[in-house]
């Protein structure tokens, strides 16, 4: 088959949909040398993707129409069905929710795989900008009544599409997302990178976007219940960048003397620092309120540290009984699990069996989520899809 992926809505700095197209690309590449594959990407980051494999091929788009909304959707929906129909492209996969609806008329032959990730544009609305909320919303029912095959990447997300949303293909397939093997194999932090962040102390890890959804203040709500003593020993130092109406996590900290000084903002980070950071952490905690997958709990399980994390969505899904849960809007709730997971982290610095166990138990967790898996099942939804087309 000829295959087409839609990466022109990835950006250069891969977060969420940009981090699960790096891995499944990897995976492809390993798995996948008979189909060919076009990688339709903003001409600007045709470096970005790791490809190496002859029977992939970049296809650049001028990254100025892309970043130009309302001209980026005529390029969709005029130009890039005609281009996938010069190619001769089998089958399209999209997975930032929106197609090329007008392929329907404009090339019949061409099916068609959607990615839906989550449904938080329907279940957490206000975790989301009203304009894009009800754009999103638009496009993930457009597409589910349009695509050939609708893929996602946890039972939880299968079972809640249905509830929002009527896919013209009912049968929705499942594909988990993978671990980076270096998560598996990383190393401590050196003093030198530690520094570079303004990291003087062990802490308590979070990565991720400031959004909503990622219940930021809730973290800092839990950290802040923690014992005086605790928090005077342990930091929480906060990766990722900014998103979204992110203004009442600084303001939470700036007003409480108890809290600055002892949350530490990073920025975004890179894999060449942010591995070692991951592996240097006493605990990592990540207790969204609602999540497709949740790579960044598997990413903290393979780096053998002790991960805190939300009952609910997929999160419990994927942690399969090695995190230490709570209720992501109780403070006291997330204080009591950050506490067992850094006695947990203190026992197994002392060489106790049982803490040693339990983290080990949770990097073979984590080992069990694999690129090469996640695009060998991908690869089958993409024939189901062509099979579909073809009815």
């Amino acid at each position: 088959m000829r295959i087409a992926i839609d990466l022109t809505a990835t950006p250069k700095s891969k977060t969420g949909i940009g981090r699960y197209m790096l891995g499944l690309l990897k995976g492809l590449q390993e798995e996948d040398r008979e189909n060919e594959y076009y990688l339709y990407a903003q001409d600007d980051d045709l470096d970005g993707f790791g490809i190496y494999a002859d029977n992939f091929h970049m296809v650049p788009v001028k990254s100025k129409i892309l970043r130009r909304q309302y001209i980026r959707i005529l390029w969709e929906q005029i130009v890039f069905p005609w281009r996938l129909r010069k190619l001769k492209i089998d089958v399209l996969h999209c997975p930032n929710y929106t197609m090329p609806y007008t392929s329907r008329l404009l090339y019949r032959h061409l099916a068609v795989q959607g990615t839906f990730h989550d449904m938080t544009y329907f279940n957490l609305p206000e975790c989301h900008v009203g304009w894009k909320r009800e754009m999103f919303k638009w496009y993930i029912k457009r597409t589910a009544r349009s695509c050939d095959k609708i893929l996602t990447i946890s039972e939880n997300s299968r079972k809640d599409i249905p509830k929002y949303c009527r896919p013209r293909n009912p049968e929705i397939a499942v594909t988990y997302m993978g671990i980076k093997e270096d998560f598996l194999n990383s190393v401590p932090a050196s003093g030198d990178q530690l520094a570079k962040y303004g990291i003087d102390s062990d802490y308590i890890l979070y990565v991720g976007t400031l959004e909503p959804r990622k219940n930021v203040p809730g973290l800092i709500a839990g950290y802040r219940a923690l014992p005086d003593d605790v928090r005077a020993r342990y930091k929480l130092v906060i990766v990722g960048k900014k998103g979204w109406m992110y203004d009442e996590i600084f303001d939470s900290v700036n007003a409480d003397p108890a809290l600055r000084g002892n949350v530490i903002f990073t920025g975004y980070v890179d894999d060449e620092d942010m591995l070692p950071i991951m592996h240097s952490a006493s605990a990592f905690a990540y207790i969204s309120l609602y999540e497709g997958f949740g790579i960044p709990v598997i990413e903290g399980m393979a780096s053998g540290v002790p991960t805190v994390t939300s009952y609910g969505s997929s999160l419990e899904e994927v942690a399969g009984g090695r995190c230490f849960l709570c209720e992501p809007k109780s403070p006291e709730s997330v204080s009591a699990a950050l506490a067992s997971a850094l006695e947990v982290s203190e026992r197994a610095k002392s060489g106790d069996l049982a803490a040693l166990e339990h983290i080990a138990a949770a990097r073979d967790r984590a080992a069990f989520f694999t690129w090469d898996a996640c695009a060998r099942e991908t690869v089958k939804s993409y024939e189901m899809a062509r099979e579909q087309r073809d009815r």
